[in-house]
């Protein structure tokens, strides 16, 4: 019984490291949908929006279009994915403007974790099968009720 969960860990184990080592050449491709913006408890205002994921004459870099449709225009983020470390699921995603921030992989999701004019943003994309699931959860840097936690 313990060699049979011991194959069963090391098998997961390498299940994940593959999954580690396909992204982002396994996300490649053209995805769209309806960005949901919520405010309190309800939502707020509903975006088509796209992500394409391709690779570059780069090696190690792939292009990462983000695209809002907004009330008759196109908003176009045109990124830079970076590859730092496949191993440890480590990324970057290049602004092109000289703002580069850390992306992480972790069990198939995407994240990003950074400020921006006092605020918060972590951003994540989970691939399911042929789906990528896109969230965003922003928040004041600065408590609303003014207390911060101290150690010790």
């Amino acid at each position: 019984m313990k060699k049979i969960l011991l194959i069963l860990i090391i098998l997961i184990s390498i299940t994940h490291i593959s999954a580690q080592n396909n992204f982002p050449d396994s996300w490649i491709g053209h995805y769209q949908g309806n960005l949901e913006i919520y405010a309190v408890d309800s939502i707020a205002m509903n975006v088509k929006m796209e992500l394409e994921i391709r690779k570059t004459a780069k090696d190690s870099v792939y292009s990462w279009v983000i695209t809002y449709h907004l009330k008759n225009k196109m908003d176009i983020r045109t990124y830079s994915l970076k590859v730092v470390d496949t191993q440890k699921g480590m990324f970057k995603i290049d602004e092109n403007n000289s703002i580069v921030i850390d992306a992480h992989l972790r069990h198939n999701t995407f994240t990003s974790f950074f400020e921006v004019q006092n605020n918060v943003i972590i951003a994540t994309y989970t691939k399911e099968e042929d789906i990528i699931i896109f969230e965003i959860i922003s928040a004041k840097f600065k408590p609303v009720s003014g207390y911060r936690w101290q150690n010790g």
